[in-house]
This record gives C-alpha cells, sequence and structure tokens, in this order.
C-alpha cells in the first residue's frame, strides 16, 4: 500500500542538491537517500556517499554499492559490515544506493528491562512517541540502545555483480552471525507500519560489537542490560531524482 501521507514528507531534490546546499536540514531531520522500491528493484548504483550521507548525523544506516555490506553510523564513525561479518571503516568516498541517517532533535533515555526483544522494544519507543505527543501513523524516530543481548543474529550479504538480481533474491543468500551473547550497540529507526515502498517498516537496525569485531543487520536480539535512547521531532526525507531509477 502506498501511503500518500507520509510520501507527503519527500522532498524531491535533483541529484546535484544536497542538504547543506538546501539550507532546509536542521537538527531534529531525518534524511533518506532514495526509496526502498528502487533498492528492492535491484538499483545498486550509488545515489550518495558516506561523505555526503553522514555529514553531522547521530547515526545513521545503509547499503554499500553493489550491496558490498551493510552501513552502521555513530559517535562520528561510519563503518561497512561485509559478507564475513567483520566491520572495517567506510572510505568517505564510498557509493551508497540507499541510506538513512539522523540530524538530531530530541533525546529521550530510558534504561530497558531484560527480556525484551524486538516487539517489545517497539512498544517501548512507540510508548516515548506518545507521551512527547507525536505518535501517529506518520511518526519516525532515530534508535540507539546500548548494551548486551542474547539470541543475536546479525546479517550481510555478498556483493553483487551486473546484472543486479533484486535485492529478494540476494537476501535468498545472505549470510548469518548467531551469538548466544553479544555486547555492543544498535542503531536504526522506527517508521511507521506501513507497506509504502518509501520507507523501511517498522523497526530497523543494524549493530556494531562493543570490540568492533562484529556486525550487520539486527535480525533479532533480547536485551540483558540495555539502554534505549530515542531522537524525536520533526522529519524530512529527501530523495534525489535519478531519472528512470527514481520509483516514485
Amino acid at each position: 500500500m502506498f501511503d500518500a501521507a507520509l510520501a507527503a514528507a519527500v522532498t524531491r531534490a535533483g541529484p546535484e542538491i544536497g542538504a547543506t546546499e538546501q539550507g532546509h536540514v536542521e537538527q531534529g531531520h531525518i534524511k533518506q537517500t532514495e526509496i526502498l522500491k528502487d533498492l528492492f528493484e535491484g538499483h545498486y548504483e550509488s545515489a550518495t556517499t558516506v561523505a555526503q550521507a553522514f555529514e553531522g548525523a547521530v547515526l545513521g544506516i545503509g547499503v554499500a554499492e553493489a550491496v558490498d555490506g551493510e552501513i552502521v553510523a555513530f559517535d562520528d564513525t561510519v563503518w561497512r559490515v561485509p559478507v564475513d561479518g567483520i566491520p572495517v571503516l567506510a572510505e568517505p568516498a564510498l557509493g551508497l544506493p540507499f541510506s538513512v541517517v539522523a540530524l538530531g532533535g530530541t533525546e529521550v533515555s530510558k534504561s530497558v528491562a531484560a527480556g525484551t526483544d524486538f516487539t517489545g522494544l517497539t512498544t517501548l519507543i512507540d510508548e516515548i512517541l506518545k507521551a512527547a505527543g507525536q505518535h501517529d501513523h506518520h511518526a519516525v524516530a532515530a534508535v540507539r540502545v546500548d548494551g548486551t543481548f542474547t539470541g543475536v543474529v546479525l546479517r550481510s550479504e555478498p556483493r553483487q555483480q551486473r546484472p543486479y538480481r533484486p535485492l529478494i533474491e540476494v537476501l535468498d543468500h545472505e549470510v548469518q552471525f548467531p551469538f548466544d551473547t553479544w555486547s555492543g550497540t544498535l542503531v536504526g529507526f522506527r517508521f511507521p507500519d506501513v507497506s509504502d515502498q518509501v520507507v523501511i517498516p517498522g523497526l530497523h537496525l543494524h549493530g556494531i560489537g562493543a570490540d568492533r569485531r562484529s556486525g550487520g543487520h539486527c535480525h533479532r536480539a533480547v536485551t540483558v542490560s540495555a539502554t534505549l535512547r530515542v531522537w524525536i521531532d520533526d522529519v524530512d526525507i529527501f530523495v534525489p531524482m535519478t531519472g528512470v531509477h527514481y520509483g516514485m
């Protein structure tokens, strides 16, 4: 289902116009490059770079060009997690076909009860948004969870070669990294529960281990001891025009 109200928040910008040049992105915004539909159709060419996408970011996630690793950003550092699951620093010039970046906002911090899974975490985030008067069908929040977890499953994917396959076929060959116990940082976003082909629905988190030796997209995790940080504020989504590549 295409959510017209959420799509109305999308600002269509020419590919040569970055957020800084537009002058409208202030702290408290979430900036997305490209839409989910294009990624799932197999458009893995660069739409932005690490340097462009993550300038001034509090946190962010993304996918490397040619699906050559999951992207994780926080604490002024951007990592790429390739198919072996071992994070490496992402080069500033690395191309990204898709990224979502938080640029600040009002921060709320809460301890998370032991035994909280992603469903419980989503409920907690929604309670924070509701308390702030911002919980509705179009609310978006940037999320960071630091702590120790059990039953963790991370994943990455092999680099793709042209002609690119649709993402659903790529994910059939994903490589998973299970951990009975794992300590680290999970970052990402809580988007509305809508399948509008624009944003990633629900809670979507990427992680980096505390020892910086593991990471990737996080399929699941259950808290042992963790702190949740949520940034809430108004949202703008910037999607560059890329001709036939643009799928709105």
